[in-house]
């Protein structure tokens, strides 16, 4: 057995219906965990790609296997940033990568200071440079081509906005940047802030 396919049969393992799990007086009414048939068409997908060559004749990886690294290298190249359990600071630059304890709340920084060998941060941030990450979509031709829509597929109904770019906020940038705007490659950046509460009041999260 793979460990592709421990994996999966980890995944998809159903406990046995039996006098020790049956469901008790307060769990009537709670949804159901069992698994749909969706899921189960899906888990047996996974199994077959587990089990199919990468193609004819390759007896060493299969198809699975090939697309679980191929989805590895996309989202290679984040950094791990060992952070405070209370989000005071980050523990990076030459202020704080050597410190044990937080500077503001001082909390110690590892769960165990006192193992010996490699110690274990309470809590890591993984940060994920943007800059790579916008390099690759215009390294394939398909998400390239969708890049630069804006600028080759713009709506022609009249008062119907199907992109941003048909909106009066977009229109006042190209007006205010247009060496910016005029290279449709050019990347825009929104920033979006979920729960975030603008005037102080906790009672009311807002979504930006």
């Amino acid at each position: 057995m793979s460990d592709m396919t421990a994996l999966l049969n980890d995944l998809s393992y159903i406990p046995p219906n039996n006098e020790h799990n049956k469901p008790t007086q307060g769990d009537i009414g709670k949804t159901s965990t069992e698994p749909t048939q969706a899921t189960r068409n899906e888990f047996e997908e996974l199994y077959a790609s587990a089990n199919e060559e990468l193609y004819p004749g390759c007896d060493y990886v299969t198809r699975l296997d090939f697309m679980a690294k191929f989805t590895y290298f996309k989202v290679k190249g984040y950094e791990s940033i060992h952070a405070c359990e209370h989000d005071c600071c980050l523990f990076r630059g030459d202020d704080n990568k050597d410190l044990d304890f937080c500077p503001v709340c001082n909390t110690s920084r590892w769960k165990d200071s006192n193992t010996p060998g490699k110690k274990v941060p309470k809590k890591v941030l993984r940060y994920f440079p943007i800059i790579p990450r916008l390099q690759r979509l215009y390294k394939s031709s398909h998400t390239a081509k969708e890049m630069i829509w804006h600028a080759t597929g713009k709506c022609t109904e009249p008062g119907k906005m199907q992109h941003p770019v048909d909106g009066r906020a977009w229109k006042k940038f190209d007006n205010k940047y247009p060496d910016f705007a005029k290279e449709p490659r050019n990347v825009r950046l929104r920033l979006a802030a979920d729960g975030f509460n603008t005037f102080g009041n906790l009672s009311q999260a807002y979504s930006m």
